[in-house]
């Protein structure tokens, strides 16, 4: 069996100057455009970078305002956001558990299809409320949790052939933000 390597575009000076006026016509490019114009350029997309222990422990110690994991294991706001749990922040494992609940998905990880993902998101793994629920947390009211829980619970309840885990955890998503509202 014979694998092709993906077809390659080929360039000319023309053909990226369009694309380079087609990017300035929109105004200034995010760093999301740039990279698009780079795997345009390239022919096709980068792989996602994997987080490494050491960007991850600095993610999770910056949440918490600590310098490195021996201050966070001190921090008092890290103990009692992780009371009754238990973490011996040794594996990668448990840095990226904390990653995913403090920080954020990993860009690997989003994008996910399942019956235990909604939005990209596997609920199960990752605890984004707001991403899940397509919520901002600068505008969103009691009433917009309520509604946006209500529409996934319609999909997700096992009545209507969803996972009780699933319905579990977006339960669970909803009565953490209704906490803050």
């Amino acid at each position: 069996m014979t694998t092709r390597s993906p077809k390659r575009i080929k360039l000319d000076r023309p053909s990226v100057e369009r694309r380079i006026e087609e990017i300035l016509a929109n105004g200034t490019p995010n760093a999301e455009v740039l990279l698009a114009f780079a795997e345009f350029i390239h022919g096709k997309p980068f792989p996602e970078p994997v987080l490494t222990v050491t960007q991850l422990k600095e993610a999770v110690c910056k949440v918490f305002g600590c310098k490195n994991a021996t201050e966070l294991r001190k921090s008092n706001e890290f103990n009692l956001a992780m009371a009754g749990r238990e973490f011996n922040l040794k594996t990668k494992a448990d840095w990226l558990k904390l990653y995913r609940e403090w920080v954020g998905v990993p860009k690997s990880e989003r994008g996910n299809s399942g019956s235990t993902c909604i939005n990209g998101i596997d609920v199960l793994e990752n605890f984004r409320p707001w991403h899940v629920f397509s919520l901002d947390p600068k505008t969103a009211t009691a009433d917009d949790i309520k509604d946006a829980f209500r529409k996934l619970a319609k999909e997700h309840h096992p009545d209507a052939g969803g996972d009780p885990r699933v319905m579990e955890r977006l339960q669970k998503m909803r009565d953490s933000l209704l906490a803050f509202i």
